[in-house]
């Protein structure tokens, strides 16, 4: 079983939930790992939290410009590579695409869309020093489509379709690039859910239960570590919802 020691990684989104699973199950097994977030939530995580042996901090606004510079520029100055870069920030405005405003469209695509392959395209050169790494970006089911959300699917939507593109561009380099797209996850966002709307959610799964955010960090780990073999993918994390729901026999 490969190990991530000597592995340095970066994690967007990375100041709780699914995010946050991902960074310990990678220090975990033994990789630098940094926690980016928004500066506020850096801060609290710096003064409050007890953070694994590996985990560096660094604020992260992923919509600015200059702050994406400067999370590569803290690797190139401390670690001089990156083998492992995971997109996981994300945002959902709810609403129709024939109601929805320009502004809110827009804050959509650019965090879960156009930030994270503006982060690529900075950080590949420290992959290439690395001599190759994994890219694993964290889309959605809802890339499929769901009603009421929108500009969230066609940003999951368009993830997947410039990562497999991605995936194309680097192999050679000895770069992977995948998707994850998870079905519900219990995350602090999920359990603003009305109870009603929970319950049926949980029924429809076909293990009988609801995901929890180290479920998609084992297969983060499994994508950055051990599938040197799978690029171009999208491996959908979802208890089976995704082929049927059983309630509907």
């Amino acid at each position: 079983m490969s190990t991530a020691h000597n592995r340095v990684a970066l994690v967007t989104g990375a100041g709780s939930g699914i995010g946050r699973a991902i960074v310990e199950r990678l220090a975990d097994d033994g990789a630098t790992v940094l926690i980016t977030d928004l500066p506020h939530v850096i801060d609290s995580l710096d003064d409050k939290t007890a953070l694994p042996p590996g985990v560096e901090t660094h604020a992260l606004d992923v919509q600015d410009a200059s702050s994406r510079a400067a999370v590569i520029d803290t690797i190139t100055g401390r670690h001089g590579k990156l083998d492992i870069l995971v997109n996981c920030a994300g945002v959902g405005r709810d609403a129709r695409l024939t109601n929805i405003k320009d502004e809110d469209l827009a804050f959509t695509l650019n965090i879960n869309l156009l930030s994270a392959f503006s982060l690529i395209r900075r950080a590949l050169p420290l992959m290439q020093a690395a001599r190759g790494g994994a890219i694993v970006n964290i889309a959605s089911r809802a890339w499929l489509g769901i009603f009421g959300s929108g500009a969230y699917s066609a940003s999951k939507g368009g993830l997947i379709g410039a990562t497999r593109s991605l995936a194309l561009e680097v192999g050679e380099l000895g770069i992977t690039a995948n998707c994850i797209a998870p079905g519900y996850i219990a995350t602090p966002l999920s359990a603003t859910l009305p109870q009603e709307v929970l319950d049926k959610t949980l029924r429809s799964i076909p293990v009988q239960r609801g995901g929890v955010p180290e479920d998609i960090a084992a297969t983060v780990r499994y994508l950055a570590l051990e599938g040197s073999y799978m690029t171009g993918q999208v491996l959908t994390v979802c208890g089976g919802r995704s082929i049927g729901d059983p309630t509907s026999r």
